[in-house]
């Protein structure tokens, strides 16, 4: 459970002796955060209940801190005409994803409670897909025409940036609404006051199409800090920004959805409603390549059972080499995961790459090898066992970094997310691998 500022118990308390004005006291200058904490612990009478005693811009607030369910029940059980107030101050990009969160039946509910104007630019941004640019964008930005004077901008400015996203940036359009400079408030400000925009407008913008992936966008305003950028269409027509805290969210769910596949977890799911069934069926598939890996390392081992009947003690540094393998292999994945998510690495440096890992892994290989050698030789005493288990150390380590390293690469090229490759599929192939030189080894140099 989270832990909040707020003492739930007081708060359940007033609610249930009605004691509204002493409920009002203690909620009086909390965080909308902790606000919305407390609400998600509420039921839904007490949330409601309480939700009527936040003033109306903190309460904007708190939605938009809130889960879908929770904001649907409070939109559709305060005063309808309160509901639409909310809804109506809501910017249309958060309103836009809340929507999109609900089945058909809840969504056109809340459409229903929007005006006409409204309902059009929500429509507009669902139509997007929600991991592009598109349905990241607000259409909530500001546009001045090219021919329009530094002073009159300044004047609509002020009507107009109470009703932005942001005013960081003023774009320049052409009389077709085509996206053609930038303008900072700075040189707005500093501009002569007769002066076109056209005149000293920046040219050079950077924006995005509305199809691109909502990762890339991230990529990009973090490879060049920006605090927006415009959303085009394929004529250049400005459809809308994409703000940093947009893009902050982004890379949240980027991030939570490649630890899950790194765990080989396929989906994100919903920590509260999803039921024990459903973390399973996700889950499922992924064991199920890992449940076949096993089988087939232990077939390799039945294969080699005359070489475990000759040596006995080779059975007992399995667990190792696999262990070890598994770790290096899933170690040098995590990393070119990342560096692929974020950008540092770039996907065609494949070669290079490979090569700088296959030294990590001769190094962490030879160092292993040496010390898991003089082990098993002081352990069993047998030169024999050492000699086979440094050298299937060693090749295993090096070929786990190799092969940790290959697989998101060669995953990320064929257009599939890298992080699938480096969980279950990595780890399984080291397995069979592994336990395949191992024995290998020890039955060449039995032999010898």
């Amino acid at each position: 459970m989270r832990q909040v500022t707020i003492d739930i118990k007081k708060v359940k308390e007033l609610i249930s002796k009605k004691a509204l004005k002493s409920l009002r006291t203690i909620i009086q200058d909390q965080h909308p955060v902790d606000l919305a904490e407390v609400l998600e612990e509420l039921s839904h009478h007490e949330s409601i209940e309480l939700f009527k005693v936040i003033d109306f811009d903190v309460a904007l607030e708190v939605l938009a801190e809130l889960g879908s369910e929770k904001k649907f029940f409070i939109l559709t059980n305060v005063n309808p005409r309160y509901a639409v107030q909310l809804l109506n101050e809501m910017s249309a990009d958060d309103l836009a994803d809340f929507l999109g969160e609900l089945p058909e039946e809840k969504k056109n509910i809340v459409l229903s409670l929007l005006e006409t104007r409204e309902q059009s630019d929500v429509r507009g941004l669902l139509s997007y897909d929600e991991n592009t640019a598109g349905g990241l964008m607000t259409t909530e930005y500001i546009a001045f025409s090219v021919d329009l004077k530094s002073e009159e901008a300044l004047n609509r400015l002020s009507e107009l940036a109470p009703d932005a996203e942001t005013v960081y940036y003023v774009y320049a359009v052409d009389s077709m609404h085509r996206l053609v400079g930038v303008v900072s408030l700075r040189d707005l400000i500093l501009a002569p006051a007769q002066t076109p925009i056209g005149e000293f407008m920046s040219t050079e913008v950077k924006k995005v199409k509305a199809s691109m992936d909502q990762e890339d966008v991230a990529k990009l305003m973090k490879k060049y800090g920006f605090l927006a950028l415009p959303v085009v269409d394929d004529n250049d027509v400005l459809l809308g920004i994409v703000t940093v805290d947009d893009v902050m969210d982004v890379m949240e769910e980027e991030t939570t959805e490649d630890m899950l596949k790194l765990a080989g977890s396929d989906e994100k799911l919903d920590t509260q409603a999803s039921s024990p069934w459903m973390r399973a069926k996700r889950r499922l598939p992924w064991i199920m390549v890992a449940v076949m890996g096993e089988i087939i390392s232990g077939s390799v081992i039945n294969n080699f059972s005359y070489t475990i009947k000759a040596l006995v003690a080779l059975s007992f540094f399995i667990p190792v080499l696999m262990d070890m393998g598994g770790n290096v292999g899933t170690q040098s994945a995590a990393i070119v995961v990342r560096g692929l998510a974020t950008g540092e690495i770039n996907p065609a440096s494949l070669g290079k790459n490979v090569l700088r890992e296959a030294v990590v892994g001769i190094i962490l290989g030879a160092i292993n090898g040496t010390l898991i050698a003089l082990i098993a030789y002081i352990w069993q005493g047998e030169i024999v066992l050492g000699i086979a288990v440094g050298i299937a150390m060693a090749f295993n380590l090096t070929l786990a970094a190799i092969l940790g390293t290959l697989m998101p690469f060669l995953w990320h090229r064929m257009g599939h997310d890298p992080a699938v490759a480096a969980g279950p599929f990595v780890t399984t192939a080291l397995d069979i691998i592994g336990l395949f030189i191992y024995f290998t080894a020890a039955t060449w140099i039995l032999k010898a």
